[in-house]
């Protein structure tokens, strides 16, 4: 389960290296930017999860049995190639059951993931460019 988690917080580094150049890509920047990062996290019958999250260092971070909703915000400098994360690991759901975890840079959705059912696994994340 850990090997599974940790890919799928990884997994925008393999992404990135794989796009496509080209006009519609932004040119990547080097130089490091201060970015206010907001990780919510939202649920519909689900009280509390695991959440696994990148915070103001960029450090993986792992929190259990989080009372749901919760949200993170903090400033953190990033520069090009730098990722952010957050996944929700709720379990004893039912069919109704849902969770979404949201990231935001600087007041925008950079990406938004959802997952349903008795043990959902969304996990957003973003490859600064």
């Amino acid at each position: 389960m850990k090997k599974r988690l940790l890919t799928l917080l990884l997994l925008p580094l393999l992404a990135g290296s794989c796009s496509k150049s080209g006009d519609d890509n932004p040119t990547p920047s080097t130089s490091p930017k201060e970015y206010q990062v907001t990780y919510n996290v939202t649920a519909v019958n689900y009280a509390q999860a695991r959440i696994i999250y990148r915070d103001a260092t960029g450090t993986l971070i792992t929190e259990e049995n989080v009372p749901l909703p919760k949200t993170y915000s903090f400033k953190r400098t990033m520069k090009s190639a730098d990722v952010v994360s957050c996944g929700a690991f709720p379990a004893g759901g039912d069919a109704t059951a849902s969770v979404t975890c949201v990231i935001q840079l600087d007041g925008k959705a950079v990406d938004t993931k959802s997952g349903t059912g008795p043990n959902p696994q969304p996990v957003a994340s973003y490859l600064i460019p």
